[in-house]
């Protein structure tokens, strides 16, 4: 583990993005709890009851809402920070709480994005 050990799962269902929020995770000193890249992987990933400190879903999976994998991480107390293409447009009312990353971003506005959930959270 990093010295930070907040520890963050990632959804992402285009290859290149995922591999490159991966790194990006490493490079900015927090722990990768584990990927996914489609609903169903990340159910089966968050049915093992992995240690998570935030996750990072990409809104669309091939067509399909994340909202089950943001239904089932917020249910467990851990915070949803949503990457989208689309903002705010799409995102569901039950999660206007929670915290959107506009595609494309870059590293610096990732990084605000997760110290900003990860040193507020309670």
């Amino acid at each position: 583990m990093t010295k930070n050990s907040k520890r963050i799962f990632i959804v992402e269902d285009e290859a290149i993005l995922l591999c490159d929020l991966e790194d990006i995770v490493l490079e900015l000193g927090f722990d990768h709890a584990g990927s996914a890249t489609s609903v169903d992987q990340a159910m089966d990933f968050l049915a093992s009851g992995p240690d998570i400190d935030l996750g990072l879903l990409d809104l669309n999976l091939n067509g399909q809402p994340s909202d089950p994998i943001a239904d089932h991480l917020l249910a467990a107390g851990i915070p949803v920070l949503f990457v989208s293409g689309y903002g705010r447009r799409g995102l569901a009312d039950r999660f206007a709480d929670c915290h959107v990353l506009q595609k494309p971003y870059d590293e610096r506005k990732l990084a605000a994005a997760l110290e900003l959930m990860l040193n507020t959270r309670a």
